[in-house]
């Protein structure tokens, strides 16, 4: 049986020990596991009963000099010590009896060389230590949110108990993944990516590096999604520890810088940023992941068949990424209000996108707008502010 290097970011999470003694205890060979944990922990934690443990690598870190999830996996990384597989979670899971060997057996059925298994896991509850679900899940885009990053959620995978391998993706969940050791030196963690966009980075650089992304068939792992009873990092990064100087920067400041890094990356954006080796793989292009998960990072777009959570890749022979930014032109007649302080006038699409907005600060009963869209426009909306800075008297047009 290989070695497994078990990767652990805890952040003051009460879960972390009893998360250790269930994958432990539900190994089928607990003698070659390993553990990388970066351990941010307040004075009321211990790690005593794995002191003396030879299989565990701790770096030990009060949670006030603590600068984001990434940076602590990108911490854990570097003690890999050539384990054959490596399995990446957060500090709060539980596993399925001999999960060890069913992961490597997934990994084996997928006939890739570079395989990376994983998913959002199943769901647990601390308190009564109960296993909610068992159905195995994929990651479903929804939307691209205003920092740059994409949403996801996780859609029980249909039919799951016919299959009998994991089956492509095109994401990969950062609580729980699952694959070669060497992962661990090709795939650099950004320690300046604070939390938001680690797995769509995680995702397409690992992607471009070579590796071929699969979401496990079957439910081996469960985690804790509800966050209740621990506090979390931005709790603690706030202005008032900041003014007690116990911190440096607050929680938001480094998530602005995260995304701007993050925007470059995925290019979005162009920030003159260097990511020298936190950017992109050779093995494969940014196009050819776009086109393989069907997302147009430049335009926040996201294929119809992504929204549906169907089997990647697309395979789409449209012109779907082809499509151009058209020009429309409308004349608007806007309701007439008194004592308004401004009229919002914006203009949607068919996913109630803003593709147009003008605040009126006087009155017009028309109003000619004219911009450029690569969405059809299908409705306007009038919605006057009253003096009291209230919103009044919305009317939606269809266009």
């Amino acid at each position: 049986m290989s070695k497994i290097f078990v990767q652990i970011a805890s952040y003051r999470d009460p879960e972390l020990v009893p998360t250790i003694r269930d994958l432990i205890a539900k190994a089928k060979y607990p003698e070659n596991l390993t553990f990388g944990i970066c351990w941010q922990r307040d004075e009321t934690e211990s790690l005593e009963e794995f002191t003396n443990d030879p299989r565990f690598r701790v770096i030990d870190v009060p949670y006030y000099e603590s600068k984001g999830l990434c940076w602590a996996r990108s911490k854990i990384q570097k003690l890999w010590q050539g384990e054959q597989y490596t399995l990446q979670l957060d500090s709060h899971h539980r596993f399925i009896e001999n999960w060890d060997v069913e992961l490597i057996e997934m990994l084996m059925l997928t006939g890739s060389e570079k395989p990376i298994v994983g998913s959002y896991a199943g769901s647990y509850t601390p308190k009564k230590d109960t296993l909610l679900n068992d159905d195995p899940y994929k990651m479903v885009a929804t939307k691209f949110t205003s920092g740059g990053t994409i949403m996801f959620y996780p859609h029980t995978i249909q039919n799951y108990k016919s299959l009998t391998r994991p089956i492509p993706a095109r994401f990969v969940s950062g609580h729980f993944f699952f694959t070669i050791g060497k992962h661990c030196e090709e795939y650099k963690y950004d320690p300046n990516i604070y939390f938001a966009g680690d797995e769509i980075s995680l995702s397409i650089r690992s992607f471009t590096l070579g590796y071929d992304l699969f979401h496990p068939h079957k439910t081996v792992i469960w985690h804790e999604y509800t966050r209740q009873g621990r506090v979390k990092h931005w709790d603690d990064f706030n202005e008032e520890n900041v003014k007690a100087k116990k911190i440096e920067r607050q929680w938001w400041e480094m998530d602005n810088d995260s995304k701007r890094r993050l925007r470059h990356m995925l290019q979005e954006e162009d920030n003159n940023i260097d990511l020298g080796e936190y950017g992109l793989g050779i093995v494969r292009s940014h196009r050819d992941y776009e086109l393989y998960a069907g997302i147009d990072f430049k335009r926040k777009l996201l294929h119809p068949k992504t929204l549906q959570g169907i089997e990647p890749p697309i395979n789409d022979d449209s012109d779907w990424f082809l499509l151009k930014e058209i020009e429309y032109e409308y004349e608007l007649n806007v309701p007439y209000t008194e004592n308004f302080k401004f009229i919002y006038i914006g203009v949607e699409d068919y996913d109630g996108k803003v593709v147009y907005r003008n605040d009126l600060n006087i009155y017009t009963p028309k109003l000619k707008v004219s911009f450029k869209s690569f969405t059809k426009p299908v409705k306007w909306v009038y919605w006057p502010v009253n003096l009291n800075n209230e919103w009044i008297n919305k009317i939606e047009t269809n266009l």
